[in-house]
């Protein structure tokens, strides 16, 4: 069974995961680089999933856009819940292929039941960004009446925002589809979890590209890389990839050629009887590095595919 890595940069100006246990300030940590939780990536793509490609999410508000419970939600996609509710859920839903679910199912009035578990065959780990980060955090003024006093004096109200100047992120996931256990020997639902895989690509870097929120815009998709192995991986993709020096520092561009790939070319050249596919992804700047990528991929015999809109 196909195997795949994932490893994705992109570029923020802006507040790419804020803590709402702190202002919602990003995520600093101790060496002066920032955290971006597996929650925030994950919501990426099935945000672009479902106000893109119009697909059902499981983890999702309900009908009327509100918040709803796990069982609650599942019943309102699947129907009954006597049945394989992880079945219909795989089915019908376009993250519970991906990501998995858990549903607990009550039954009476004591709430009591059992639950339904499926552990997700795509994971994505905690990402940090390549460079140190500069925080910036300005004082905002509202133009609408915060309180209105009793002798009918108006002021407005004072807040803060937090951003950071530049921050290039990295991502690192995979894909093990024996995570579907048994579900694996059901074919409509291999075929439906491959076509929810073929999406990811356009979902992770479409879906960043798109997320023009008051906290999120502007970032950009500036680097994707998959490797699908036959039956093996190693979770080494992130290390096969070394940024510059620059970006390593207060870094404020991305800079030219801002990758070296010749480690992750001697690495695939070794285990090419292995690879199934290597796919690739790069911004306009960064173009002509994939296209060499590419190029010395495939005079090593790997095949690729060069991905794009």
């Amino acid at each position: 069974m196909t195997l795949t890595e994932i490893l994705f940069y992109y570029e923020s100006r802006q507040n790419p995961n804020g803590d709402p246990g702190f202002e919602n300030q990003p995520r600093m940590m101790p060496d002066d680089t920032i955290m971006v939780t597996d929650v925030r990536i994950k919501r990426t793509i099935r945000d672009y999933a479902r106000d893109v490609k119009g697909e059902t999410l499981f983890v999702d508000f309900d009908e009327s856009g509100s918040p709803t419970t796990a069982d609650g939600k599942a019943k309102e996609i699947v129907g009954s819940l006597s049945g394989d509710v992880i079945e219909g859920l795989l089915n019908k839903t376009f993250d519970v292929p991906l990501f998995g679910a858990l549903v607990t199912i009550r039954k009476g009035s004591d709430n009591e039941g059992s639950s339904a578990k499926l552990t997700g065959p795509l994971q994505f780990g905690n990402s940090r960004s390549v460079n140190k980060v500069q925080i910036i955090n300005p004082t905002i003024v509202g133009r609408f009446v915060g309180k209105e006093k009793k002798t009918g004096e108006q002021f407005s109200t004072f807040g803060k925002f937090y951003s950071v100047e530049f921050a290039l992120i990295k991502v690192q996931g995979a894909i093990n589809p024996n995570n579907l256990g048994k579900h694996s020997e059901n074919k409509e639902t291999m075929k439906k979890f491959n076509e929810k895989i073929d999406m990811i690509p356009d979902c992770l870097w479409n879906g960043t590209n798109k997320l023009i929120t008051r906290s999120k815009y502007p970032q950009r998709s500036i680097l994707y890389i998959d490797v699908s192995y036959k039956n093996q991986i190693y979770n080494d993709l992130p290390q096969l990839v070394t940024e510059s020096q620059e970006l390593k520092g207060m870094a404020k561009e991305l800079g030219k050629s801002p990758f070296d790939f010749s480690n992750l070319i001697d690495i695939l050249s070794k285990r090419k009887s292995e690879i199934e596919m290597v796919q690739l992804r790069g911004a306009e700047d960064i173009a002509e590095d994939i296209d060499g990528l590419g190029a010395k991929l495939k005079s090593k015999g790997i095949p690729v595919k060069i991905l794009s809109d």
